[in-house]
């Protein structure tokens, strides 16, 4: 085996030997879908590669990409890191400062932009003093007559992606990405979540965001499916494009799937009664199979499936954030599996993942084939830290040895999340170390159970849940910051002025905190009017939620 068959580099030799005919991308524009074959995205990332070697880039060098979500961008990605230079993946939601710092940071001496951030660029392309190249990318992805791509081969632990973590606790730190890190969670991604040639993903999230990078667009590849580009995130564009290409596979996270399913819901209660009355039966049948391992919902809501643009999906795949079990089963019910897994960018990202045949709704699954976890710092209730172990863990933290010794011991990758382990080998998660609550009995609380608890109200959109002290009694309690959902409350027929719905909120939280154990129960509420700041991927900002604590009130 060369080096190379273990690097990104394999990806372009596969759609070059293999998959040249085949469609690798696909967007719709004009009104007419776009097609890329295999051969057509190798000759243009050797176009990329060429154009970059004649403004005197070398193997090594940084080069940002920053770009709406388009086959452009996965070009781009393999013309950089196919030909030895490292990218550096930028959000398109952050602002020309924070372009800049990453920027400056990586020593990018170029970048490859879609034409939507360009003059963003230019705006600070003066401050960065690396940087001597901004490429349109869809003009360096389109020409005819390419330049010569360089010859050399990236070996396995060559810088292949340094990423700066968008976070939720506002330290983004540069994650290094070998070639063998990321090609290594590609293989075994491909092994673990059973993609196949003739599968094709639906993609709808950032690109620059490690879980799609390399579970919705280098793994497919690897295996000779297509990527389908969405127009938007808005659910009515999500299901049209499934529907027209015929979908099989899509990579979401928890609040994409949450709206889906509840805009099913939705649609059903608009029905005539009578049709209604059918979808309750063909449940309840459902429902009474469950227990005898029976998925009637594969044949009693097929109809239901095909009508509503879900008729070709083998299967849907869930990350960046915990699923609330009740959808996963909702959505099984009507005859879709979600598969939930677990990752973080340090590890490339994916470190585990159910599996088709043997789904658990309230679990991340098993590791993923070549990844270790283990448990450290066991508690009495089983719960301890997560630690990871594989070819995936990135090389460090760029410039941050500090930070680097703080999270990689031994081998082990520290993830600083909390969790447990069934007896059949599936993990579950607990929650974020850094958000947990202790009582001055000594008992720890994970604000992000009692959120999945709270969020199962259909009355409540978003809600965070944190620790507060006090000031009297020097005790840490729960308090519960709660986003209305307004529409659904409107749409019941009810008054949604603030003292109504402040009341409803506090009595749902009541009926949902009678749950859990009294040590766990919400102490406070907070009403706020607009949505939590979120990462690209729909992560709340915890460190930007501002509370303003009274002290207990229930």
């Amino acid at each position: 085996m060369s080096a190379s068959d273990s690097t990104l580099t394999a990806i372009l030799t596969r759609l070059r030997r293999d998959y040249a005919g085949d469609v690798a991308f696909r967007i719709k524009r004009n009104d007419a879908y776009m097609e890329f074959s295999g051969a057509d995205v190798v000759h243009r990332a050797e176009g990329i590669a060429g154009r970059l070697s004649g403004l005197g880039v070398r193997p090594g060098d940084r080069i940002g990409l920053l770009s709406d979500n388009q086959p452009e961008w996965g070009i781009g990605y393999l013309g950089i890191v196919g030909f030895g230079m490292t990218v550096v993946p930028i959000d398109r939601l952050l602002k020309p400062q924070e372009y800049r710092n990453i920027l400056t940071d990586s020593g990018a001496v170029a970048i490859l932009v879609s034409e939507t951030y360009r003059q963003d660029v230019e705006s600070i392309a003066g401050d960065i003093p690396s940087l001597k190249h901004i490429l349109t990318l869809e003009t360096v992805t389109s020409l005819e007559e390419t330049d010569t791509a360089p010859q050399y081969v990236p070996q396995p632990d060559d810088l292949a992606a340094l990423i700066y973590t968008s976070g939720t606790t506002g330290h983004p730190k540069g994650v290094m990405l070998s070639h063998r890190n990321i090609f290594a969670n590609v293989v075994s991604c491909s092994q673990a979540i059973s993609y196949t040639r003739g599968d094709n993903f639906l993609s709808v999230l950032p690109l620059h965001h490690t879980f799609e990078c390399t579970a919705g667009f280098l793994a497919p590849l690897h295996a000779g499916a297509a990527v389908t580009y969405a127009p938007s995130l808005k659910s009515r564009d999500i299901i049209d494009t499934m529907r027209e290409t015929r979908a099989t596979i899509m990579l979401g996270v928890p609040l994409l799937y949450e709206k889906m399913y509840a805009a099913i819901l939705r649609a059903v209660k608009s029905k005539p009664t009578a049709v209604q009355a059918v979808f309750n039966a063909c449940m309840g049948a459902v429902k009474i199979g469950e227990p005898f391992g029976l998925r009637l919902g594969n044949i009693l809501f097929r109809s239901l499936r095909e009508k509503g643009g879900f008729g070709s999906i083998r299967f849907f795949v869930s990350g960046a954030a915990t699923l609330p079990p009740e959808v996963a089963k909702g959505f099984s019910r009507l005859g879709i599996t979600v598969l939930q897994g677990y990752g973080l960018t340090e590890a490339s990202p994916v470190v585990s993942v159910n599996r088709y045949d043997s789904p658990k709704h309230d679990s991340i699954g098993p590791p993923i084939p070549g990844v270790e976890i283990k448990l450290v710092d066991v508690d009495a209730q089983g719960i301890g830290e997560l630690i990871v172990r594989g070819e995936n863990v990135m090389q460090g933290y760029y410039n941050n040895p500090d930070a680097t010794a703080e999270v990689l011991v031994d081998g082990w990758l520290r993830t600083g999340d909390s969790g447990w382990v069934d007896r059949d080998g599936h993990y579950h998660i607990a929650g974020r170390l850094k958000n947990v609550i202790v009582t001055r009995a000594g008992k720890n609380i994970y604000p992000e159970e009692i959120e999945g608890e709270l969020a199962l109200s259909p009355y409540i959109a978003e809600v965070v849940v944190e620790g507060a002290m006090d000031e009297k009694t020097g005790e840490e309690f729960v308090r519960a910051i709660v986003v209305p959902d307004l529409e659904t409350i409107q749409q019941n027929g009810m008054a949604s002025d603030a003292a109504t719905v402040e009341t409803l909120i506090r009595r749902e939280v009541k009926t949902r905190c009678d749950n859990m154990a009294d040590y766990k129960r919400v102490k406070e509420i907070e009403i706020r009017n607009e949505e939590f700041p979120k990462t690209s991927t729909r992560k709340v900002k915890r460190f930007l939620v501002k509370s303003s604590p009274q002290g207990p009130t229930a």
